[in-house]
């Protein structure tokens, strides 16, 4: 089983550091924050967001085996566990929200926001966490397994969900195609993405798709064109950091239109995932440059992409 899309890289410059502690602050605006969380020491891999208003709200968690970080990135950025109002993961995949139930724990005023069709999942954990050591394996127990999350404590984000922050709200877009749970929160005029627009490569100012087992092409599209009709000005990728939006949508829905041209010739060639990647490094811009800058995981990263991908054909042909 390919690790799909669970490597993914940034680079950005921290506003300040807490003493004592490795986890560096951004500062977006004044009532955004982000940072790393690093889990297993794995740099620029998974940013999360505080939201400041008269209530906070943290967007994502990252998986179990970095709650720590997550713990005292909180504390870097000037907040008290207890003054948290809402935990709001853009889906609950273990790279986003597999540290759900972890800080739950540790935060007692705040309620979990998910996706209608995440609800039962987080609350009775056997099936999510079956789930995925099926499609992740080893990847699996490294992030770390999710603790159970009282229905008390949980509210079900259905389409259009407003989340009142004081001055300001979040509001829930559903986002489906990376998974069918997947929602992009709205914030005035910028976006907590998750996964929905792909992998952002800032050193590279690209993003490219990132499509597991269960893809679907047309939704993604979708979701894609839903985003570009909002008057967004930045997108808050989860994989990693914030992104202006200005010129994004556009090279991130054209990128997912190549591949899928480039996946489906493939398909019809009846070329391997391998083979299919290889053509996507040789004909796309600083596609081959993620694994010069970041590391040979990256491979296994579009490899899991392009079998995604090619689960949607066979699935559409079906």
């Amino acid at each position: 089983m390919s690790t799909g899309h669970y490597k993914a890289v940034g680079q950005h410059k921290p506003l300040f550091t807490y003493p004592s502690v490795t986890t560096l602050i951004h500062k977006h605006s004044d009532s955004v924050f982000w940072f790393d969380v690093m889990p297993r020491g794995e740099k620029r891999f998974i940013s999360v967001y505080l939201v400041f208003d008269e209530k906070i709200a943290l967007i994502e968690t990252g998986p179990a085996s970095s709650n720590s970080n997550l713990v005292k990135g909180i504390g870097a950025a000037g907040v008290s566990l207890e003054d948290i109002d809402y935990i709001v993961p853009t889906h609950i995949h273990l790279d986003h929200f597999g540290g759900g139930g972890h800080i739950m724990d540790l935060c007692p005023n705040a309620k979990a926001v998910v996706h209608p069709k995440a609800y039962k999942h987080v609350s009775e954990i056997d099936h999510w966490w079956e789930g995925s050591q099926d499609f992740l394996g080893e990847i699996a127990e490294l992030y770390g397994k999710p603790r159970p999350i009282p229905e008390s404590r949980l509210i079900s984000a259905e389409e259009g969900c407003v989340l009142p922050l004081g001055q300001s709200e979040l509001r829930a877009l559903h986002t489906p195609g990376h998974a069918p749970h997947h929602i992009t929160w709205v914030h005035g005029d910028e976006a907590f993405v998750g996964d929905s627009v792909g992998l952002w490569y800032s050193d590279l100012n690209v993003s490219f798709p990132v499509t597991p087992g269960y893809y679907r092409h047309d939704l993604a599209l979708d979701s894609i064109d839903r985003m570009s009709s909002l008057n967004l000005r930045f997108l808050h990728h989860t994989h990693f950091g914030p992104r202006p939006v200005e010129g994004a949508l556009e090279q991130v829905r054209s990128e997912f239109e190549i591949w899928m041209s480039t996946v489906e010739e493939g398909y019809t060639k009846n070329l391997s995932s391998e083979e299919i990647v290889e053509i996507l490094f040789n004909n796309r811009p600083n596609l081959k440059q993620t694994d010069m800058n970041h590391g040979v995981h990256q491979t296994a990263t579009h490899l899991g992409s392009v079998e995604g991908m090619l689960n949607w054909l066979r699935r559409k042909n079906a």
